[in-house]
């Protein structure tokens, strides 16, 4: 990415402008409210997030029909998206993890009807079959071992550790209503609207279509990119904050001016007085400092980009 962030914001105006209408919006609130956002999280900042979110899965959708094409396959399929992830070996783990728990869910939920839910295109009497698929391909381009040691992997995921105290921050002081409300925007996924989310990456009209385990694969990057938005920009958004004793706590940041004409900027700044919820504005500034292995975010760094685009799904 370069030093600004108008080449990917501008691939993300174009691309929402000429995109059908099928839209994620109302959900991605639910979902940003349960991941740290606020109770009412504003309709502009989901669907600049809808559009983030839209474009890197389409973008990781085409590597991955690249290497599918380089494999002499027909579909995208878990191998595919498995190889463009291992590089990033903690978010590679945790997909691993994903896959464990979603067989092992397989086995309790099994013969249960859930409405428009991937994981019925893909149960099998193999209870197993997600975690040996896994394995088998890690296997076979494995040379140091890294990857399959994974399987064996304890570590607690600290980026998972800190949603869920940030989860129980959140409930402390909600009452039953909030609390009902809450736990019901937790349950919400990509994964639980398949045909809905086909439809948002327009997969018929891809020649190299993904097949069902790789649709679920996308699904939970889908999801897992949505919630490390929402880290990013909470951080971001700590950061912004005038903090007491602060000098400089009067000024605006020159990043943040910088997504604002005249006019927008000083609309916002009295929004952002008003709200506890994300602004647009924390979401842009949270990408541009993803994009740079400097500062605060440096840690959440993707470590390559394709297309000029740093990318958060993998």
């Amino acid at each position: 990415m370069s030093s600004t962030v108008a080449s990917p914001m501008s691939t993300l105006a174009s691309s929402s402008s000429g995109r059908k209408s099928t839209s994620f919006t109302p959900e991605l609130q639910s979902m940003m409210f349960s991941l740290g956002d606020a109770r009412r999280p504003l309709h502009e900042t989901a669907v600049l997030v809808e559009d983030i979110v839209h474009t890197q899965l389409i973008n990781l959708l085409q590597q991955a029909a690249e290497v599918s094409q380089l494999r002499g396959a027909r579909v995208i399929s878990a191998e595919d998206l498995l190889f463009l992830m291992r590089k990033d070996k903690k978010k590679l783990r945790r997909l691993l993890k994903y896959m464990f728990f979603r067989d092992y869910k397989s086995k309790i939920v099994k013969g249960i009807e859930e409405d428009d839910l991937l994981e019925d295109k893909f149960n099998s009497s193999n209870t197993n079959k997600r975690q040996k698929l896994a394995q088998d391909f890690l296997n076979s381009i494995d040379q140091t071992g890294e990857l399959l040691a994974m399987f064996e992997d304890d570590e607690i995921d600290d980026v998972k550790q800190e949603r869920m105290e940030r989860a129980e921050r959140q409930t402390r002081m909600m009452d039953s209503v909030q609390y009902a409300e809450f736990c019901e925007s937790r349950q919400l996924s990509f994964s639980k609207k398949a045909s809905k989310f086909r439809d948002w990456l327009d997969c018929s009209s891809m020649e190299i279509k993904p097949n069902a385990v790789a649709m679920e694969i996308l699904a939970y990057l889908a999801y897992e990119t949505v919630a490390q938005l929402v880290d990013l920009a909470l951080l971001v958004k700590q950061d912004m904050a005038p903090k007491a004793g602060d000098p400089f706590s009067h000024a605006i940041s020159a990043t943040f001016i910088q997504y604002h004409n005249s006019a927008e900027s000083t609309a916002a700044c009295g929004i952002e007085a008003q709200s506890d919820a994300i602004q647009p504005s924390h979401i842009r500034e949270a990408i541009r400092r993803y994009g740079h292995k400097i500062g605060p975010l440096s840690p959440f760094t993707s470590a390559y980009r394709r297309n000029g685009m740093t990318f958060l799904a993998c």
